[in-house]
C-alpha cells in the first residue's frame, strides 16, 4: 500500500455504535438514556402514589361522618335512676334553690338504688340534701302545727300550767276536759300517747320541731348520703334500731345482740319516726332542754351524744357536717303550701298544712 494514499476518514455518524442513541438530531449515550428513563419512571411512580394516597385520605375523611352514623356508639349510663331523679329535681325547682323562694312539695318514696355508685361526691351530696329537704320541712310543719294547736288549747284551760295533767283517767287537780270540745280532748289524748307524757309542761317541751340542718346532718351521717344498704333496702335514713321481728340485721352486729335496723315504707315515714324519737325519748331530754333556750344547731347537737355509741365524737361529726356543707342555710327555707300536680312515682302528693295527717297525731 502506497504510503501517500490517504486513509479513509472516520465517519462522525455514531449511530452504528452500540453505545450511542439518537434523539432527533441529538446523540446520547445509552447509559445516560437509561438513567433518564429510570429517573423519569421513578418520579412518575412517586407522583401517582402521592395522588392515590391523597385521594384515599380525602375519600375516607368524607366517609367518616357516614360511618359514625351507621355505627352507633354505645353509651353506658352507670346510674340511670339517679339521673332521672336529678332531672325531676331540676323540673320541680329543687336543683337550684333560693332561700327567698318556697321549697316545692316534692316527696320521693325511696332514694335511687344506684346512688351508691355515683363517684362525684358533690353531686351525690346535692341529690341527697335536695331530695331530703322537702321531707324535713314537711315533718317540721306537722310538728309546728301540733304545737300551735296545743298552745291554743292550753289557752282555753283556766288552770295554771303546773296543775294541768292530761291523765287519761282525769285524776289531775285541774278538770281540764271541762274547758274543751270533744275533738280537742281527743287531740290531747293522742298527743299524750305519741309523746309519752301527760304533763302539759312536758308536752310543750316535746311537741316542737327539730332544726332542718340537724335533720339533714344526721341523715347524711347515718345513711352515708343516701347510699347505705339500710337506706337502699328499707328507707332507713337515720339508722334507728328495733327489737321487733321485722327489720334488717346489721352485718357487723355483735354476737349475742338481737337488735335490727328499722325499715320504713317511705322516706317520709323514716323522717317522721326519727323526729318523734328525738322529741319523746328520755336520752334526748338534754336536746329538748337546750331547744328551749336556743335554735342554734351547733349548740343543740350537744344534746345528741346518746344517739350513737361514739358519744362526743358523734356530736363533733354532726357539727362538722353542718359547717362543711353549710347546712344552716336550710334552716331559713320554708315549704310551699301548694301541692304539686299529681304525677306517677317518684312524685308523691302530700297534704296541706291546714289539714295535717290525723294518723300522725
Amino acid at each position: 500500500m502506497n504510503s501517500s494514499t490517504p486513509e479513509p476518514e472516520k465517519s462522525d455518524d455514531k449511530t452504528d455504535s452500540p453505545l450511542i442513541m439518537r434523539f432527533g438530531k441529538r446523540q446520547v449515550q445509552h447509559w445516560r438514556a437509561y438513567l433518564a428513563l429510570v429517573i423519569t419512571t421513578a418520579l412518575l411512580f412517586t407522583l401517582i402514589s402521592t395522588l392515590d394516597i391523597t385521594f384515599r385520605v380525602s375519600t375516607d375523611s368524607a366517609a367518616t361522618p357516614e360511618k359514625i352514623l351507621k355505627e352507633p356508639v354505645l353509651v353506658v349510663k352507670t346510674h340511670v335512676e339517679t339521673d332521672n331523679l336529678i332531672s325531676n329535681l331540676k323540673l320541680y325547682g329543687l336543683w337550684q334553690i333560693h332561700p327567698s323562694k318556697e321549697v316545692p312539695r316534692y316527696l320521693i318514696d325511696s332514694y335511687p338504688p344506684d346512688l351508691n355508685i355515683v363517684d362525684d361526691v358533690s353531686l351525690k351530696k346535692r341529690v341527697f340534701l335536695h331530695s331530703l329537704l322537702p321531707h324535713a320541712l314537711f315533718v317540721r310543719q306537722e310538728a309546728l302545727y301540733k304545737r300551735n294547736r296545743l298552745e291554743s288549747i292550753l289557752g282555753k284551760i283556766k288552770c295554771s300550767l303546773e296543775d294541768i295533767d292530761f291523765d287519761l283517767d282525769f285524776t289531775s287537780q285541774c278538770s281540764w276536759s271541762d274547758f274543751l270540745a270533744e275533738e280537742e280532748v281527743s287531740f290531747i289524748q293522742k298527743l299524750c300517747k305519741n309523746y309519752r307524757t301527760t304533763s302539759a309542761a312536758g308536752l310543750l317541751e316535746r311537741v316542737d320541731a327539730v332544726p332542718t340542718s340537724i335533720i339533714l346532718a344526721q341523715g347524711a351521717l347515718e345513711s352515708s348520703w343516701g347510699s347505705s344498704r339500710f337506706t337502699r333496702e328499707g328507707n332507713s335514713i337515720f339508722g334507728m334500731w328495733t327489737w321487733k321481728q321485722k327489720g334488717m340485721i346489721p352485718s357487723r352486729r355483735e354476737e349475742g345482740k338481737t337488735h335490727k335496723v328499722r325499715a320504713y315504707e317511705s322516706i317520709l315515714d323514716s323522717v317522721r319516726a326519727y323526729h318523734l324519737t328525738l322529741n319523746r325519748l328520755d336520752p334526748y331530754d338534754q336536746f329538748r332542754q337546750l331547744r328551749r333556750l336556743t335554735d342554734d344547731p351547733l349548740i343543740l347537737a350537744d344534746g345528741l351524744y346518746l344517739y350513737s355509741e361514739r358519744g362526743e365524737e358523734y356530736v363533733e361529726d354532726i357539727k362538722r357536717v353542718i359547717l362543711s356543707n353549710d347546712l344552716q342555710k336550710y334552716d331559713r327555707y320554708r315549704l310551699s303550701d301548694q301541692d304539686l300536680p299529681e304525677f306517677s312515682s317518684p312524685v308523691r302528693r302530700t297534704i296541706a298544712v291546714s289539714e295535717p295527717d290525723k294518723a300522725s297525731l
